[in-house]
């Protein structure tokens, strides 16, 4: 057993009268740990009030399934009061690092030394509190993580897709600049008249003011007009006329526009023509998607520089709609598959004195836990308004909805319905906190199934928020 001189030394039992101690070592029952044992899990049920008389042990917490190092415990220490005292699972993984000598007191011994000797339980509830201090730092540092990790996944996902566009266009505009060389080298060799040659540039230009249009054409009539100007060219014995087909197509091209080419150019010269324009379309097609997508890219690094205020005053005078709308750009990934966003703004409200960064991962939270309620289809319903001197936003959705029994307790520390390891339960907390301690305002939210609603008031009269 644990003697009674090594507890006697360690500063939890310094203050107990020899008779409690002898209770205690009575009460006792002794623990031993090899390298790698554990202790307990997180996520457990409480197994007692434990004293590490001998040995060192690592402190984990689950992180998406990982455990994360969380905190040490080296002898002389004590552990467990947690749960017991708060009647809640075990927060956290307790790994042996070397052999370890333990103690331990069972639930009904623990409140007993708690409630006859206010020595102990001083340094028990001191020693807990700090603890929890501990652990909350390190959720919502961890959350803060998860919320940066999901954003930067989200912008590789949506910066990827105009990247790759891009590159695409650069490798295709190689092929299609050695065709436009080629066709120009051949219609130069031939010695094509000055007149032709303006009406072919022309032709190009009618083309390209034809894309310019946007012009839309349903697949089943641009499919016969593909059809109708390969077989034409054929004719005219132009090769491989259903490769150019769809570019010319494209460009609002038809046979009668062909025809009237050839005329212009001479038959010897229409293949070399053909292939001109057709190039030419190409080339200011791809130009475009290029611009597309550098335009995507630039579009998501200026609301991503918005979205955290970067190089700016913490505290900012904004269109509480810039902020929504960037918290939009940022998660798209997020919402376009299968969920429809719906807007709703009164777009007559001042401006409102906030951290901006600060609000806008209260959006980020609000918004991405809609998205996860919908499990990819639904709708989320954003809308503003003006109540008094408060403005309102609103973020809704049409999902399951959150059960009444736990509405009370959704912006409570720690609480989430999600998996363990999968979720903090500081999401919303760090919402609420933001809101109205950190801008004096009002969070509020009324669910059944298929209407949720989460609503956030913050003052419009400019008062400096509390720090």
């Amino acid at each position: 057993m644990i003697p009674l001189d090594v507890l006697r030394g360690m500063p939890l039992f310094a203050d107990l009268s020899e008779d409690c101690m002898r209770w205690v070592c009575s009460e006792l029952t002794e623990v031993r740990l090899a390298p790698g044992d554990v202790l307990v899990s997180e996520g457990e049920p409480s197994r007692g009030f434990f004293i590490l008389v001998e040995g060192e042990m690592n402190v984990l917490k689950l992180n998406d399934g990982a455990p994360l190092p969380a905190g040490h415990h080296v002898a002389p220490a004590f552990f467990g009061e947690t749960p017991l005292l708060a009647q809640t699972l075990v927060p956290v993984t307790l790994l042996a690092v070397t052999p370890c000598h333990l103690g331990r007191l069972a639930d009904g011994a623990f409140r007993r030394l708690l409630t006859d000797s206010p020595e102990f339980s001083k340094v028990i509830f001191r020693t807990m509190a700090q603890r929890l201090g501990g652990l909350e730092s390190f959720a919502r540092q961890r959350e803060k993580m998860a919320a940066l990790g999901t954003l930067a996944a989200g912008l590789a996902h949506e910066l990827n897709n105009p990247a790759a566009a891009i590159s695409r266009v650069v490798d295709r505009l190689r092929h299609v600049l050695d065709a436009l060389y080629e066709a120009t080298d051949a219609l130069h060799l031939q010695g094509l008249p000055e007149m032709a040659c303006g009406g072919l540039d022309a032709l190009r230009a009618r083309a390209e003011a034809w894309l310019k249009a946007n012009a839309i054409v349903d697949p089943i009539t641009a499919a016969e007009r593909e059809d109708e100007v390969s077989d034409w060219l054929g004719d005219q014995g132009v090769d491989q006329g259903w490769l150019l087909a769809p570019t010319l197509v494209a460009g609002g091209l038809a046979p009668s526009d062909l025809q009237a080419l050839d005329e212009a150019v001479g038959r010897a010269n229409l293949p070399a023509a053909v292939r001109w324009v057709a190039a030419s379309v190409e080339l200011a097609t791809l130009l475009d998607e290029a611009g597309r997508g550098a335009a995507r890219i630039s579009d998501l690094v200026k609301a991503l520089k918005s979205y955290s205020y970067e190089g700016q005053a913490p505290l900012q005078e904004v269109d509480l709609h810039d902020g929504i709308e960037d918290t939009l750009t940022i998660l798209r990934h997020k919402l376009k598959q299968g969920i429809e966003v719906m807007r709703d703004y009164d777009r007559t409200l001042p401006k409102v004195l906030v951290y901006g960064s600060e609000l806008n991962q209260v959006w980020t939270n609000l918004i991405d836990n809609a998205a996860d309620a919908l499990g990819g289809h639904g709708t989320i319903t954003l809308r503003t308004r003006r109540r008094g001197d408060h403005a309102v936003v609103e973020i809704c959705d049409d999902g399951p909805g959150i059960s009444p029994e736990i509405q009370p307790r959704i912006f409570d520390p720690f609480f989430t319905t999600k998996p363990l390891g999968e979720g903090t339960g500081l999401g919303l907390d760090i919402t609420y906190r933001a809101v109205v301690n950190r801008h004096r305002g009002h969070i509020r939210v009324t669910s059944k199934p298929g209407d949720t609603r989460f609503e956030v008031m913050l003052p419009i009269a400019p008062v400096r928020p509390s720090a």
